[in-house]
């Protein structure tokens, strides 16, 4: 069949989705460890998949038309800013490391994408994403013995400043290697799985101790407090102190 005919026939399927909506809804809805969304040019759901539904606690005509901060409200830097930046910069962000919190208080990790939906005239009318929970690693893999050794380094020295080809040389594992298996295991880059141990032991010191926000910045391995304040923010769009005070009221997850 020409190259034409294929695309004739992707243009009439995208036309019958224009008219039927709700099918990717239904698709994403095969998938409940993934949140499903398109908003609009002020970041309003037009469209989501049941699992996000569920996850606000709302029914669905009280989810459309509402922001993932009025959905999802916190204090601090919002997800409604970054929507908007999206779709105002035209850029997309792809599998970015978030942290987010259900209202019974339990942390979920996710790999967020959102993309820029533009109109014939090359401006952005609004985003489509989708938020995967990060899946338990696969203690079955084969890969994951081999990483015991570099998990074991990094989890004792989180305080230290850790270079990943340091902890691949003390674990005997090559740079390549170790990207090849910390993507296999724990679908993350070897950067973003020890940016994930240093927020993780940061929110618990955060949620059961008094400690000063510059000490945990320490003992989580940041020299410059600052700095831990920028990544601590990038992952849960909260500042520390922000955090502290929101536990247990839930962060949004997209």
């Amino acid at each position: 069949m020409p190259a034409k005919a294929y695309s004739d026939m992707l243009v009439e399927v995208f036309r019958q989705l224009d008219r039927q909506p709700e099918m990717l809804e239904r698709v994403f809805d095969c998938f409940p460890d993934v949140l499903y969304y398109i908003k609009d040019a002020q970041a309003r759901y037009l469209s989501v998949n049941q699992t996000l539904i569920n996850r606000s606690g709302l029914a669905r005509d009280d989810v459309i038309g509402q922001t993932a901060d009025q959905l999802f409200p916190v204090t601090g830097a919002s997800t409604n800013a970054q929507d908007l930046n999206v779709i105002e910069s035209q850029s997309p962000i792809v599998d970015r490391l978030r942290l987010y919190s259900s209202g019974s208080g339990h942390r979920y990790w996710c790999l967020s994408s959102k993309f820029p939906v533009l109109n014939e005239e090359g401006q952005a009318i609004g985003l489509i994403g989708i938020s995967r929970d990060l899946p338990r690693p696969d203690e079955r893999h084969h890969g994951y013995r081999r990483l015991l050794e570099y998990l074991d380094y990094l989890e004792q020295n989180l305080g230290q400043n850790i270079l990943v080809t340091e902890a691949a040389e003390r674990a005997s594992i090559s740079v390549d290697t170790l990207e090849r298996l910390t993507r296999e295991v724990f679908h993350l880059t070897p950067k973003q799985l020890l940016m994930k141990l240093r927020i993780d032991h940061a929110c618990k010191l955060l949620e059961t101790t008094d400690n000063s926000i510059t000490d945990i910045a320490t003992d989580c391995g940041y020299a410059d407090h600052s700095a831990f304040a920028r990544q601590f923010k990038s992952a849960t769009h909260l500042t520390p102190r922000q955090y502290r005070n929101a536990r247990g009221r839930g962060l949004h997850p997209h």
